[in-house]
């Protein structure tokens, strides 16, 4: 028997959507780039990388709710808005300054809405049978746009340029709703809609998803001080082109979707989980030691595929253990824990390079992902009851609104 279709015209337009609004996301990585030009401390970056998730995170209740009750298609056009219009305020920012802060709180809530809104989207339209590999195949359009960041080094784009350029991005972004408008609204079962938030915290705080919960907090706080981080710090060590790290990072995150996106399904999503930590923590410490470009690549290489697989692994796991009713709400936790992680733990890593050096930080990242990883296996190995689907979901059904 054939394995059910996994690329429709639906899934086609929607990939094309989300590679458009992801330029946008994609692009924040030279963000640094241009408030260190500014002056900003290594502090400053990292809050002003990490305020975006105060406005992503106050409203991710209401985004959740809205893809649930509302429908997925008028959130996301909403979120396209909110993000264009926080990349289109960075050519008013001069200096470091309250526009700034604004403009990320802008941002976060349009890409955090976005973030959510596209892999709900998705999770719609693929088969539960190829979950996993249809979320990390979808994944790939989210990855490639980080290579707008090298392409914009190799076509002479300067710091004090960079301003200009994310006025351009928006413009790209804006232009996404063109896909979006497009495609079908996903069917759904109207009176299985969330009446209030009491359902959904229930549904959200169980057992089975604590193991969950715990890897995304982990994972989303590497990804954040990796991307925070990287590029700055590569430059200041005088590594030639250090952008180019973004190419070893999504070919590494691409390849392994592409060419072993059926691995989780046929080893248990969760028997990847561990292995993907690992390999980030691997890429946190030769970035730690990294004095050529080389090292760079390295680091990159490693941080893709630890992303290629962490990502879709952990985004399939929620879309399992939560009712099909409550799958904007789900993910918009799912999201909202990224937000919160990037919010805690940029900063706080940012604080840690200021008061000893970058390889301290890089280097305590890792040691964070290690115990993080050790937590992860508790929680999960500590569930006692089990169902003998692959994915691991705990025995316990996922729990419908009421």
């Amino acid at each position: 028997m054939s394995p059910p279709r996994l690329v429709t015209r639906d899934f086609l337009l929607l990939v094309g959507g989300h590679f458009m609004q992801a330029l946008g996301f994609s692009s924040m990585v030279l963000l640094p780039v241009y408030v260190d030009h500014l002056g900003a401390s290594r502090a400053e970056i990292g809050a002003i990388m990490a305020i975006a998730s105060i406005g992503g995170l106050v409203l991710r209740p209401l985004a959740g709710w809205a893809l649930d009750a509302i429908g997925r298609r008028p959130t996301v056009v909403a979120g396209t808005v909110a993000l264009a219009a926080g990349l289109a305020l960075i050519g008013f920012v001069d200096r470091v300054g309250p526009l700034i802060y604004l403009a990320r709180v802008l941002m976060g809530v349009g890409a955090g809405t976005l973030f959510t809104a596209y892999f709900t989207f998705a999770a719609d339209l693929i088969p539960a049978a190829r979950r996993t590999e249809g979320i990390a195949l979808f994944g790939v359009s989210g990855l490639v746009p980080l290579v707008i960041n090298p392409v914009a080094e190799g076509l002479g784009v300067q710091a004090p340029d960079l301003r200009w350029f994310f006025v351009g991005v928006g413009g790209v972004v804006l232009s996404s709703l063109g896909f979006v408008l497009a495609l079908r609204e996903p069917t759904q079962d109207r009176a299985a809609r969330p009446r209030g938030l009491r359902s959904v915290q229930t549904a959200l705080v169980r057992r089975s998803l604590a193991p969950v919960w715990w890897a995304t907090v982990v994972f989303a706080g590497l990804v954040a001080l990796y991307m925070a981080f990287s590029v700055v710090v590569a430059g200041q060590r005088g590594i030639e082109d250090p952008a180019s790290m973004w190419f070893t990072y999504a070919a590494g995150a691409a390849a392994v979707r592409l060419v072993g996106g059926r691995l989780p399904e046929r080893l248990g999503p969760r028997n990847l989980v561990a292995p993907a930590l690992a390999c980030y923590a691997g890429a946190l410490l030769v970035a730690a030691g990294a004095e050529d470009r080389w090292a760079l690549l390295a680091s990159g290489l490693l941080g893709g595929v630890g992303h290629g697989y962490c990502f879709p692994v952990l985004t399939a796991q929620v879309v399992d253990r939560v009712h099909p009713a409550l799958r904007g709400s789900g993910l918009a936790m799912f999201t909202a824990l990224w937000e919160a992680s990037g919010l805690a733990l940029t900063p706080l890593f940012g604080a840690l390079a200021d008061a000893s050096d970058d390889a301290t930080m890089f280097a305590g990242a890792a040691l964070f992902a290690l115990l993080g990883l050790a937590t992860w296996a508790a929680l999960e190995h500590g569930l006692t009851r089990r169902v003998s689907a692959p994915s691991g979901v705990a025995a316990d059904p996922p729990e419908a609104p009421k």
